[in-house]
């Protein structure tokens, strides 16, 4: 899903890569769970804004263990095999496929698909390939809401609970109350990425 042009995604890789840690690499979210989940609740609003990267439909998040700079060096490493690393070479070789896009494997059996990016600066975007090995696909507002509701009720020294998470949906997220089955399948998402990042639920 392409993300609206008004939000800026900053890319955890440096130069040409872009990727979007928020939605494509586990380790970043678990870094940023763990940091926000120590801010005070004064914070929160600048929090959920960043949630806005997610967007609101489902995306393929990378949750092996190589760190974005190990993908990047990896990847780097294959273009420059290829002669098309550098800016116009890479645009043309993306314009020969049909599709406007490659896919590449890196040593950990995970698949990536090469873009073009949006800038000169970060001219390869790059997030992981759906039914890749090491990757999960995720639903952008579940998830959302599962790391709103988390790191709100750690920065209350709180609970997770039925309130809270439908206080973050309805005055930061811009959705709605949820109904029981789904609030079971966000709290589930919620546990899980507690686990991940080793903060109380």
């Amino acid at each position: 899903m392409n993300t609206p042009s008004a939000i800026r995604v900053v890319s955890c890789t440096e130069a040409p890569f872009m990727l979007n840690g928020w939605k494509h690499h586990m380790g970043f979210l678990k870094e940023q769970i763990r940091k926000w989940s120590k801010k005070p609740e004064q914070t929160f609003p600048l929090f959920a804004a960043k949630l806005k990267v997610l967007g609101d439909s489902l995306f393929d998040i990378y949750s092996g263990n190589l760190e974005s700079d190990q993908i990047a060096s990896e990847l780097h490493k294959k273009l420059d095999d290829f002669n098309v690393f550098e800016r116009h070479a890479y645009e043309r070789w993306i314009n020969s496929s049909t599709q406007c896009f490659w896919q590449l494997s890196i040593s950990d059996g995970s698949e990536w698909v090469m873009r073009q990016g949006d800038s000169d600066e970060f001219y390869i975007h790059i997030h992981p390939a759906r039914h890749s090995l090491h990757t999960e696909r995720l639903k952008a507002n579940q998830l959302r809401s599962a790391l709103a509701a988390l790191i709100m009720a750690n920065m209350r020294s709180e609970q997770p609970n039925m309130k809270i998470l439908n206080e973050v949906r309805q005055q930061y997220l811009g959705l709605s109350k949820v109904s029981k089955p789904l609030a079971k399948e966000i709290f589930s998402l919620m546990n899980h990425m507690a686990d991940i990042a080793g903060v109380p639920h």
